[in-house]
């Protein structure tokens, strides 16, 4: 397995596509063709004429596969909120890949997740195969915005299948206001898909969950919930009690896209650490009700949590982690460094002075192939079974046997 990465961020889609096709491809024609490519761009660009572009590089007959994300990051460089195009085209060797396509995504979460399980059973996905999932994490309705849940797709694929396999993705959206998007399906565009990507256990993943925060308080207790909605926390009104709690400190108006509850999975009182988190961000407030609006509907009554402190400027935590893994695998060849970033960490959203893709960067130190997306969701597996997570960085590192 060998990988690409192209990046652009010219005006028009035609122009950033073509330029990202051929960076990607630039010093790998001892390679011959691409046998895949991955394309992921902001909603600035038109779908299919930026196929059309990347196609008339790579060969018409490449599958390309991707969506929409709301900026870029590869070895060198990084942006978002603009016209960023990232390519990695993927040449295999021994490995194999599928590539799984799930549609009417909007219908039902949880349905659209069985029919993808039943797929992936059907054609022998295992508990060893290396999947990627990547979702359209939005729809606008004629009520407004509605987010895809996570937690209903994969719990829906759990069922079909029967099982999990080492599963990382993303719920990908194209800007930070919620601009209808496309995805690119092999030989065209769709909407409102959920898109996999199976390898051969040839490939191997290993990854870091990187959200820098930490415990801030000791455990509440949900007591009452609807969906998305945390209606009753230690059985108090939510809002009421936070408001109890957090004083003027952080404003009401403040919890959307700010305050952030950490589940873990260790059991309480155990020594911190982040991949045993599950951060959960608040998307709104529900005032009729004294109810705090969470991204996924998975903080059901009974659920015990913390409120969580951000490491703010201080971004020492990722070094450490990146190392690690590449250390990990220094007897097969890291091919790909994936990372799947919270759109929300980005600096000039969050209000830091600081990016974390150029911390990643470094980090990388050109020892693989960068491709970061900052996204809606990310996933990754928590104790064996993937999570949606809010306000994380999944660092993932693909290597294969030398």
């Amino acid at each position: 397995m060998h990988v690409g990465v192209g990046y652009s961020e010219l005006p028009g889609s035609t122009a950033a596509g073509t330029e990202a096709a051929v960076q990607a491809l630039a010093g790998q024609k001892k390679h011959g063709p691409c046998s895949l490519v991955l394309l992921f761009a902001t909603a600035r660009h038109n779908a299919t004429h930026l196929r059309s572009a990347v196609a008339a590089v790579v060969g018409e007959g490449v599958p390309i596969i991707g969506g929409s994300a709301v900026g870029i990051i590869t070895n060198t460089q990084f942006g978002y909120a603009g016209e960023q195009v990232g390519v990695a085209a993927i040449w295999l060797q021994q490995e194999k890949y599928q590539m799984f396509v799930e549609e009417n995504l909007t219908a039902g979460e949880t349905e659209a997740g069985m029919r993808l399980g039943r797929a992936m059973l059907a054609r022998g996905i295992t508990p060893q195969t290396p999947f990627f999932l990547f979702y359209d994490a939005l729809v606008k309705t004629d009520q407004g915005l509605r987010m895809i849940m996570a937690t209903s797709l994969l719990a829906g694929l759990e069922q079909g299948l029967g099982f999990f396999p080492p599963l990382f993705g993303a719920g990908m959206q194209g800007d930070f206001i919620g601009t209808p998007t496309q995805q690119w399906t092999g030989s065209g565009t769709q909407q409102h898909t959920a898109l996999g990507l199976a390898f051969s256990p040839e490939v191997q993943v290993d990854f870091a969950i990187m959200h820098g925060c930490r415990p801030g308080t000791g455990y509440y207790t949900v007591t009452k919930a609807e969906g998305q909605t945390i209606l009753e926390i230690n059985g108090q009104p939510a809002l009421p009690f936070l408001r109890s709690l957090l004083g003027a400190a952080i404003p009401q108006e403040a919890y959307p896209f700010f305050l952030l509850f950490g589940v873990g999975s260790k059991g309480k009182w155990q020594e911190f650490a982040e991949e045993h988190y599950a951060s959960r961000l608040c998307l709104g407030l529900d005032l009729q009700r004294n109810g705090i609006v969470m991204f996924e509907p998975d903080m059901v009554a009974g659920t015990e949590f913390q409120i969580m402190y951000r490491n703010g400027e201080d971004h020492g935590y990722i070094p450490p982690r990146i190392e690690a893994l590449f250390q990990g695998v220094q007897h097969r060849k890291p091919v790909l460094a994936l990372y799947i970033n919270c759109a929300g960490r980005a600096a000039a959203y969050s209000g830091l002075k600081h990016e974390d893709a150029e911390v990643v960067q470094h980090a990388v130190a050109g020892r693989a192939p960068l491709l970061g997306l900052y996204t809606g969701v990310e996933i990754a597996p928590m104790e064996g079974r993937p999570r949606g997570l809010d306000w994380t960085g999944v660092f993932c590192l693909l290597s294969v046997p030398i």
